[in-house]
């Protein structure tokens, strides 16, 4: 079988041997794939997984009997990159399994969907056609939102929870390296208590010069927050956005600036790095701006969570002898 590359020689070996290791170091149970491409690997690895003929390690070859096996019992929506949408107007048009999309004309399917479904053509026939996302490129918005752990009607919960998400988003921007131009802060209650009086709404607030200044990014949340939130509702998630992002290094100054909003900034920048090096040397929220209380509304429940052996001292097994 050809893998791009991975050595041909012993590698069912390595794959049993790295699943071996994983179970034997944290406990967890999981399925090797490996194939020719990105979405054969994908389906290689739904099927180490599932059928337990592979004993969670499964290899695809391009044009091997099992491949073709695979691709004739897997329906075409469970593809990588099939949407229920596509899946369907796929199956009208008489393609509803992976190995009937593989035999399809890809100019026939490109002229009736998209260069993306002509692409996953390319890579069920063993041919790599997607690449790989590029995690190093910076992301253009910023999102941290969180359902509460249970519904509130009170201004500080939902003040402390956009506190919260705010210096969190702060933290994400600084470290790939950008500036926000506006915040984003929005709020609603549930849609599935159809009794409950229903409201949800958001608030863009421009910021004066674009920050990564967490300071800033939470008064420019809070202010947002005073414009929408109403008394009366019980609200079940809240989320901060950070919008119009710019590349700190070539973000071009206003031509207003004096020498005092430079030194500013400056403060302002060795102020962020000071508190991100804190909180990552010595803990998560080793510093932060304003202690929620005990038992808020919006921290999220957790009862019923598996303990975290491998991440956590306090919730490792205890073992008691009589």
């Amino acid at each position: 079988m050809g893998f791009a590359g991975f050595p041909e020689e012993g590698l069912e070996a390595r794959c049993r041997a790295l699943r071996e290791t994983v179970g034997r170091w944290t406990g967890i149970p999981v399925g090797v794939g490996v194939a020719p491409t990105r979405v054969l690997a994908k389906l290689a690895n739904r099927l180490a997984k599932r059928e337990p003929a592979f004993e969670g390690v499964c290899l695809l070859d391009a044009d091997g009997e099992a491949t073709r096996r695979a691709l004739a019992a897997c329906p075409v929506e469970a593809l990588w990159g099939v949407a229920r949408r596509s899946a369907e107007r796929l199956a009208l048009m008489g393609i509803t399994t992976a190995w009937e999309l593989r035999e399809a004309d890809p100019r026939w399917v490109r002229s009736r969907f998209s260069v993306v479904m002509e692409r996953l053509v390319w890579e069920l026939r063993g041919r790599p056609a997607i690449a790989l996302d590029d995690m190093s490129e910076p992301r253009r918005r910023l999102l941290v939102s969180r359902s509460f752990g249970r519904l509130t009607g009170e201004r500080h919960e939902l003040e402390a929870a956009i506190r919260q998400h705010a210096a969190r988003a702060g933290e994400k921007l600084r470290r790939q390296g950008s500036l926000a131009r506006a915040v984003q802060v929005f709020v609603r209650t549930s849609p599935f208590l159809a009794g409950e009086p229903q409201y949800r709404n958001a608030a863009l607030v421009a910021l004066p010069a674009p920050s990564a200044d967490s300071r800033e990014l939470l008064a420019a949340a809070r202010r947002g927050l005073e414009a929408i939130f109403l008394e009366g509702y019980r609200y079940q998630k809240c989320g901060v956005m950070l919008l119009d992002l710019v590349d700190a290094e070539g973000t071009q100054p206003s031509l207003l600036e004096t020498p005092d909003d430079e030194a500013r900034r400056a403060r302002s920048g060795r102020l962020m790095a000071t508190l991100d090096r804190l909180n990552r040397e010595m803990g998560r929220d080793t510093v932060r701006f304003g202690l929620p209380r005990q038992g808020n509304a919006w921290a999220l429940r957790c009862e019923h969570r598996t303990p975290r052996y491998t991440t956590r001292w306090n919730e490792l097994m205890r073992v008691k002898t009589g």
